[in-house]
C-alpha cells in the first residue's frame, strides 16, 4: 500500500480490481478518486452472489466448495464475502485453500471426502492460470464448477456470474485515453460494474449428469451447447 501511494505521487493510476477500493484505501471515494488514482472495479463482494446463484440453479445442494489461492492476500476479503451468504443460504461451506498447481490433487480430494455437492471459484490471478487443471479435475469428479469468471465455462466450467473481460478492459482504456488528453486521474470517478452475465454450458452439464433448475435455464444472458 505504501510503495502505491509513493507512486502515485510520481504518474497517474489506472486499476482493475475485484475488491472495494475505497475499503481498501486506494481512493477517498468512488465519485472523487482524489490524488493520482481511478479504475475500474471488475466486482466486489461477487462471491456472494454467485453462492445465490448457485443456490437457485441446484436447489437441493447442500455443501459448497471454495477453493481460493491462499498465497493472495485478497482471499481473505473473499471468504469473508462469502460466509454470511453460505449461512444465509444453508450451505455448508468448505473452504480449500491451494498455494500450488501441486495443492489440486488434494484440494478434489478433500472436496470429494467431505462430499461438496459443488464448487465455485473467485476471480484470482493463479486460479484463473491454471483454470484448465480445475476444469478437468471438476469434470472427472462429476462436481459442478462455478466461477465469476466467463473463461472458465467457456473452457468446460459449468457456470459463470459476472462481468465480461472485453468490457472491463474496454473501460480501463477509455480511462487511461482521458488521461492521456489532459484529465486529472483523481477526478475520474471510479467506474462500477454496469452489467452482469449469466453463462451457462450445457455440454458440460449434460456430460456431468447435472440439471439446472428452469429458472435459472431463463435467466441465461448466454448458454454454450
Amino acid at each position: 500500500m505504501a510503495a502505491l501511494k509513493k507512486a502515485t505521487a510520481a504518474i497517474p493510476i489506472v486499476f482493475a480490481t475485484v475488491l472495494n477500493p475505497v475499503e481498501q484505501g486506494f481512493v477517498a471515494s468512488l465519485g472523487r478518486p482524489g490524488g493520482n488514482v481511478t479504475g475500474v472495479i471488475i466486482h466486489s463482494g461477487l462471491e456472494a452472489k454467485l453462492a445465490e446463484v448457485i443456490r437457485e440453479a441446484l436447489p437441493a445442494a447442500r455443501r459448497l466448495g471454495f477453493l481460493v489461492h491462499e498465497p493472495d492476500p485478497i482471499h481473505k476479503s473473499m471468504v469473508e464475502s462469502i460466509e454470511p451468504a453460505a449461512r444465509r443460504l444453508k450451505f455448508e461451506l468448505i473452504v480449500v485453500r491451494v498455494a500450488r498447481t501441486e495443492d489440486f490433487e488434494r484440494a478434489f480430494k478433500e472436496l470429494a471426502s467431505r462430499k461438496a455437492d459443488a464448487l465455485s471459484v473467485p476471480t484470482q490471478t493463479f486460479l484463473a492460470t491454471s483454470r484448465m487443471q480445475i476444469i478437468e479435475r471438476a469434470r472427472s469428479a462429476r462436481l459442478p464448477l462455478f466461477s465469476t469468471w466467463q473463461q472458465t465455462v467457456e473452457d468446460g466450467g459449468l457456470l459463470a456470474y459476472g462481468t465480461r473481460q472485453e468490457e472491463n478492459f474496454r473501460r480501463t482504456a477509455a480511462l487511461v485515453d482521458k488521461i492521456l488528453r489532459g484529465a486529472k486521474a483523481g477526478d475520474l470517478p471510479v467506474e462500477q460494474p454496469e452489467r452482469f452475465e449469466l453463462v451457462i454450458n450445457l455440454k458440460t452439464a449434460k456430460a456431468i449428469g447435472v440439471k439446472l433448475s428452469p429458472t435459472t435455464m431463463l435467466r441465461a444472458t448466454r448458454v454454450i451447447e
